[in-house]
């Protein structure tokens, strides 16, 4: 009996039970085997009546009364008592327990959603990522079927989703797939067991750290950085740590330091201390950067004073003078997020007599001053900031930011608006035009972002979804709340456009006028304010008649049509046209392509759609 051609059919058959029976009708794979089975019968008669079941189920004779699900139901138990008077029933070799690992995972996903995130872990090609973490965040990972595909993601070629599987998707499972990870580790292994081990360590506990350890002391290079690094959470393993950060190799005693750092007990402090008198200075300062301990910072504070003295005392000296600098900026490294009196009485110093410390500490000294003075929320830092600007323009969106904090919005908008408004009038002052051009800048990045949001491609399928850039500005009710109501006038007189769509008020006749004005200019909605002044149209209170033809004007230009999708906001605002502007729409669609000609086609479908419901309704 041809087997061969049985297990065929067997296979064929679980592929239908998986898909649906609806989906048996017409298969042609059974269709191309049922001659094969029609030519077997006409010798065996188990076969013909194969041959007849599957005919029955791909091509039934009565469609009216045709049952799918009984079909394949009866052609399968056939099939099956067939196989098993093929097979055999006595166990091969030697009998014993079945390893099993219990967890609590089921198979509650349809096989279609399962099918999606399968081919996005088993293939490459783009909008994988996106795939995985919607899949993630949708909680499918909790289907056991993707257990074994979460575990090979760590070797994914797109790092972004190895790594995301690294440190989301296998987290979450907890300690249940310690044991599948610890099957297939291979300590001697590259990247991918050092995913492992960095997963095995953070879901294993106390119960993995021998293996840790034992890959620390005698794995491969890039697995002992991990399991180093992982054991700085263990202070019993410190006297391990001291002796690694006097390994020969670089990135062993670099992840020495690392752990200590963690551990931060007093002789690990002292070790990292120790580094900055040799050859580990730029290792230990970014060790010491994550370390708590008060008493390194007060160290690591009375030494950078200490340099900077020797930095003004061996200026001249261009070999000494830059081995100084070298050496200053390993100490900020290492104080980066300090906090403490010392250190904010240097900082302090060292903005006072910037003209001192510029030519021997450099810009770094004073970012360094600038960033922790802009945290200190008080007064007496914030007038040394503005000190810090007077000299370097730079500076301003420290002061900005920190004044913003401190500052009432009356006072804020005194400070940098009214007491200087003539001076940013100098149209022909180019110093001043470019401090104004950075202050509006500043100014854009406290009310306006530019984030990207998973949308529903409804143009391809409502169960796809896709990443678009959706701009988003200071609710209202901040900016009634945070800003002074002056700031619009002088927006509007500064013509910071952008600006004004934040600020905009449906009271304000002038911010209606300009921003109907720019749309009106607009040629091209690939312009980086088209976007926003959408927004700010409806913010300023425009009749929602009058923005959807702005934007169909906007749409109708040629320009517009290089386009490749439209993005967030625009697409929201064109599901909103009304189907009025349907022959409209249809005029322009064949100027689109790519992505944004599908969009509108969807939109212009979903307008007739709009328009049939109407004329029913109509009709009653």
């Amino acid at each position: 009996m041809s087997t061969a051609l049985l297990q065929e059919l067997h296979q064929e058959l679980r592929r239908i039970y998986i898909a649906g029976s609806d989906l048996a009708q017409g298969d042609f794979r059974l269709k191309r085997m049922l001659p094969q089975f029609q030519q077997l019968g006409e010798r065996a008669p188990i076969f013909r009546r194969l041959a007849e079941g599957i005919a029955a189920l791909i091509e039934p004779a009565d469609i009216e009364n045709y049952q799918s699900a009984e079909q394949l139901q009866d052609l399968n138990l056939l099939l099956t008592s067939v196989l098993r008077t093929q097979g055999l029933t006595a166990p091969q070799g030697e009998l014993g327990p079945l390893e099993h690992r219990p967890v609590s995972l089921s198979t509650f996903l349809p096989y279609r959603k399962l099918a999606a995130v399968e081919e996005a872990l088993t293939t490459t090609g783009s909008n994988r990522y996106e795939v995985v973490v919607h899949a993630f965040e949708e909680g499918m990972f909790r289907d056991l079927r993707l257990l074994a595909l979460a575990v090979r993601a760590l070797g994914d070629p797109y790092s972004e989703i190895a790594e995301f599987a690294m440190q989301k998707i296998l987290p979450s499972y907890g300690a249940e797939v310690v044991p599948y990870l610890i099957d297939s580790f291979d300590p001697m292994g590259g990247r991918v067991e050092s995913r492992k081990l960095q997963v095995i360590g953070q879901a294993g506990g106390e119960d993995v750290l021998d293996l840790i350890f034992q890959a620390a002391e005698s794995g491969s290079e890039e697995v002992r950085v991990t399991a180093i690094r992982l054991l700085g959470a263990h202070a019993s393993y410190a006297s391990a740590l001291l002796s690694w950060t006097k390994d020969k190799k670089k990135a062993i005693r670099e992840a020495a330091y690392q752990a200590l750092a963690v551990i931060n007990s007093d002789t690990a402090v002292e070790r990292i201390y120790e580094a900055f008198a040799g050859k580990d200075i730029e290792i230990a300062a970014e060790a010491a950067a994550k370390c708590s301990s008060e008493q390194l910072t007060a160290w690591l504070v009375r030494d950078l004073s200490e340099e900077l003295k020797h930095a003004l005392a061996c200026k001249d000296d261009k070999k000494k003078a830059e081995a100084s600098q070298n050496k200053i900026n390993h100490y900020l490294t290492a104080l980066e997020g300090k906090r403490s009196d010392p250190l904010y009485e240097l900082f302090a110093e060292v903005t006072q007599q910037y003209s001192l410390y510029i030519s021997s500490a450099g810009l770094d000294l004073m970012d360094a001053a600038a960033q922790y003075l802009e945290h200190e929320n008080s007064l007496e830092a914030l007038e040394a900031l503005y000190g810090l600007e007077q000299h370097n323009t730079r500076y301003l969106s420290y002061t900005f930011r920190a004044s913003f904090r401190q500052l009432s919005p009356a006072q804020l908008f005194e400070h940098y608006v009214q007491s200087v408004r003539n001076k940013w009038k100098m149209k022909t002052n180019k110093e001043t035009q470019k401090k104004l051009k950075q202050f509006l800048s500043i100014l854009e990045q406290q009310v306006i972002a530019y984030p990207y949001q998973l949308y529903p491609s409804l143009w391809n399928s409502p169960e796809e979804t896709t990443y678009l850039r959706k701009v988003e500005i200071m609710p209202v009710e901040q900016v009634a709340q945070l800003w002074d109501s002056r700031w619009l006038d002088w927006l509007i007189e500064a013509q910071a456009t952008q600006l004004v769509c934040v600020f905009a008020r449906p009271d304000h006749t002038e911010s209606q006028s300009l921003l109907m004005e720019r749309m009106q200019d607009m040629t091209d909605l690939r312009h980086q304010s088209f976007e926003i002044l959408l927004l700010g149209l409806e913010r300023a209170g425009v009749d929602a008649s009058i923005r959807s033809e702005l934007l169909m004007n906007v749409l109708e230009q040629k320009r517009s049509s290089n386009l490749y999708t439209f993005e967030g906001h625009v697409l929201e605002y064109l599901y909103q046209l009304p189907f009025t502007y349907q022959d409209r729409l249809a005029d322009m669609i064949q100027k689109y392509r790519y992505t944004a000609r599908e969009q509108l086609q969807y939109i212009w479908n979903e307008m007739e759609k709009k328009k049939q419901e109407a004329f029913v309704v109509d009709s009653v």
